[in-house]
Parts: structure tokens; C-alpha cells; sequence
């Protein structure tokens, strides 16, 4: 009987061993995998850049490297597709390459900015308006009786007329833009005795503006015309005294429109 129960608790205590359950996990494929490659492709990027940038720094001149430096700083979008570095003959290449001016809403924004820090100027925004037009940005310098640009009846271009032109120089010398300067008066009549009338003043202030434009730091290759309309441009049609129709118009055209210049026969 002994022998009988001690055989019935030996297979009883081999039963009752603990049972080790081991539990695997499945693997889940095609689940979300992180961003860490995106970061990882950002910086692959933003080394492609600079590298890029330091090739094209060791082939410019010193010139075309503080423009690039300073467009970079300035709009940082310029490395993107639809502006930034631009090779002449607008093939992506390195070495011999322009820069291209920033867009026209920037450039407008820049020279808003500037003129805006010209305390001596009442009402900046009403005496020099600057638009975008389909030719380009065009820029007004305004006489008003209280605030005149310029004297009756003179071409001299006054200290508060050299400022406005020095705002908007610091803007626009580093891009590659043809400018357009354009003078025009009142319907005053104006005769001397040497015959100097209206078309005289009016060129000669437009001559006048230009040539403090290249004191300034503008390139002289950079003006494409200058002209002088009188009063046949009036500011102001039915107010053909008004002093509003006396300024000076600067036209800052499209790249585009310098193109389409070249292309002429």
C-alpha cells in the first residue's frame, strides 16, 4: 500500500511542475515608421545647399559674392526653383552667374520699409506711392506745395529728394533690373527767354535724377532710358495745375521685360 501511494505522489508532483508559457509577438508591417527620415533627408538638403553656395562663391568675384551674400540674408527664398542663382543664358550652371533680383512684392515691401525710416517725410505713402504694374515696379516721387522734391522752375535736386533716391538705391543696386526715369511737370506754362519750356524742365530733372541715382551706387548699364513728358502725362487730368503732376516716375522692370529687350532686332 505504501509502495502504491508513494508512485500516486511522485506522478501526482510530475504533473504539478510549473508550465513556462512563452509569448511572441507578432510584427505589425506596413505601420507608421517615424520622421526621423525626414529630418535626416532635410539636413541631406540644406548641405546640398551649402555646398552648392561654396562652390559657386569659389569661381565669383568679390562683387557677386557680397550680392549673393546679401540677397541670402535678405530673402532666404532665393535658393528656391523659381528665383535664386541664375547662370547667364539661364542655364543651371556654376561659375559666370548673375543674380537675379527678388521678386517684384518683395522688392516693393524692401523699399516701403526704407522710405518708411525717412523721418524728415510727411506722409510718405501719398507723395512717393510705389505699384506693381505688368512692366514692372513703378515708384512716383510726388511734389506737394507744402513738400516739393523740387524749387519751381529748377532741376536741382534738393537734400529730401536725395534721400528718397538713396532709400531706394540701397534697394535695387544689387539686382540686375533695367530702370526707366521718367520726368514730368504741371501744365503751367513755362518759357524763358532762351526757350526753355516744360520739355527742357522735365528732362533735365529726369537727367538730374539719374545721374544722383549712379552717385548713389546704381550702375549706369542699369538705366535703360530717360525722358522727359512736359505735361503731356498729367498726374491729374482735370487738375492740370496740380502740383501732383510735378514728378519724377522710376520704373524698376521685370526681368522679363529686359528679355524681351535683348530679343529686339
Amino acid at each position: 500500500m505504501a509502495g502504491k501511494g508513494s508512485k500516486q505522489a511522485q506522478s501526482h508532483s510530475k504533473d504539478d511542475k510549473p508550465r513556462v508559457i512563452i509569448k511572441k509577438a507578432k510584427g505589425h508591417h506596413g505601420g507608421h515608421h517615424g520622421g526621423a527620415w525626414k529630418v535626416a533627408y532635410a539636413d541631406f538638403v540644406t548641405a546640398m545647399m551649402a555646398l552648392f553656395l561654396v562652390l559657386w562663391l569659389l569661381g565669383a568675384s568679390n562683387s557677386q559674392q557680397k550680392a549673393v551674400i546679401a540677397h541670402y540674408f535678405r530673402e532666404p527664398g532665393v535658393f528656391s526653383g523659381s528665383r535664386g542663382i541664375i547662370p547667364d543664358g539661364g542655364e543651371d550652371k556654376l561659375g559666370s552667374g548673375i543674380i537675379q533680383a527678388p521678386s517684384m512684392e518683395v522688392l516693393q515691401m524692401h523699399i516701403k520699409d526704407g522710405l518708411a525710416g525717412l523721418k524728415d517725410l510727411a506722409e510718405i505713402s501719398a507723395q512717393v506711392p510705389i505699384k506693381i504694374t505688368d512692366e514692372g515696379l513703378l515708384i512716383e516721387v510726388i511734389d506737394k506745395d507744402k513738400q516739393a522734391f523740387f524749387d519751381l522752375s529748377s532741376a536741382a535736386v534738393k537734400p529730401l529728394m536725395r534721400k528718397v533716391l538713396s532709400a531706394i538705391v540701397k534697394e535695387i543696386k544689387d539686382a540686375t533690373n533695367k530702370v526707366v526715369i521718367s520726368g514730368h511737370t504741371d501744365a503751367r506754362p513755362f518759357k524763358s527767354e532762351k526757350y526753355y519750356s516744360n520739355w527742357d524742365l522735365s528732362t533735365e530733372r529726369a537727367l538730374n535724377t539719374r545721374r544722383t541715382l549712379e552717385e548713389l551706387g546704381l550702375a549706369s548699364e542699369r538705366v535703360e532710358k530717360v525722358a522727359g513728358y512736359a505735361d503731356r502725362q498729367l498726374r491729374v487730368p482735370e487738375e492740370p495745375f496740380s502740383s501732383e503732376s510735378r514728378r519724377i516716375s522710376i520704373l524698376i522692370r521685370n526681368l522679363e521685360k529686359n528679355e524681351s529687350k535683348k530679343a529686339l532686332p
